[in-house]
Order: C-alpha cells, then sequence, then structure tokens
C-alpha cells in the first residue's frame, strides 16, 4: 500500500477527474522529457540525498530508500508514491519531503499534482495533518506504529 501523487495537464475548465480519465483513454503515451527528468533527479538529490535511478526507456524512476518516497517518469506522464511505513512525526517529515519532491516534479514537468487520498490539488492543500492522519490510521490497521523499516 502506497500513499500516491498523480501528474497531469488540465484544459481550462476541466476538472480533475476528467483530466484523470482523459490520462488513462490516451492512446498514444506522451513524449519523455528528459530534461525534466534530469532536473527532477538533481533537485531532489539536493532535498533527499542519495537516490537510486533506474532507466529503462520509456520509463525513469527515482527512489530514495531512507523514505521510500519513488518518481517515476512512464511513457512521458508521472507519478509518485511513497510507502505507508511511516507513524507521527517521522510520518509527518515524510509526507512533507513527498510534497516538496511533488512541488519539483510540477515546477519542472509543467504537470500539476493531485493528492487522490485528500481528494485535491496538492497546490491547494495548506496542512498536511489530513495525509499524516492517513499514515497513522494505516499503521493502527497494520499494526506498524511506532516502527519504520526501510
Amino acid at each position: 500500500m502506497s500513499y500516491d501523487l498523480y501528474f497531469t495537464r488540465r484544459a481550462p475548465g476541466q476538472s480533475w477527474d476528467e483530466a484523470l480519465e482523459a490520462d488513462d483513454a490516451r492512446a498514444e503515451p506522451l513524449r519523455p522529457d528528459l530534461a525534466a527528468w534530469e532536473n527532477i533527479v538533481g533537485r531532489t538529490r539536493e532535498l533527499l540525498g542519495e537516490v537510486r535511478i533506474v532507466e529503462y526507456p520509456p520509463n525513469w524512476e527515482l527512489d530514495h530508500e531512507d523514505t521510500g518516497i519513488s518518481v517515476n517518469h512512464w511513457e512521458g506522464g508521472w507519478e509518485m508514491s511513497v510507502p505507508y511505513r511511516t507513524h507521527g512525526e517521522e510520518a509527518r517529515r515524510v509526507v512533507g519531503l513527498l510534497y516538496e519532491v511533488a512541488a519539483v516534479v510540477a515546477g519542472e514537468s509543467g504537470f500539476e499534482c493531485f493528492d487522490p487520498q485528500l481528494g485535491q490539488p496538492a497546490a491547494e492543500v495548506g496542512d498536511l495533518g489530513r495525509a499524516v492522519e492517513l499514515f497513522d490510521a494505516v499503521a493502527d490497521r497494520y499494526g506498524r506504529r511506532g516502527t519504520v523499516t526501510a
């Protein structure tokens, strides 16, 4: 189970649901943006430190072992995730970093970020407390309270 963030380009007046459905229905993949990818990798390293890169065109992945944050550039699209493996203050730190990296991805790619767990654009999320509550709920449900595993 992971906390996911989606990225899309919306037309003026287009809802998030319409934009995400259009992405799913797209017959042809988008073109990869390798300049954005390189900038995202560099800026993410500045935020997180060492990251693992896996490249198998037309797919590129970045993973950070400590937090579990993953950035994926698949067939020209963008997606992020982090596993529900932290709790409390550590979850707050990880979610904060997830959102910082998401802002980098959005800025470099030109795509907007949407948080489906909260049901709103990431740019409109003012307080990450609701996201942290989700991490805590998963920890409670699966007995992971107080544990952090890599």
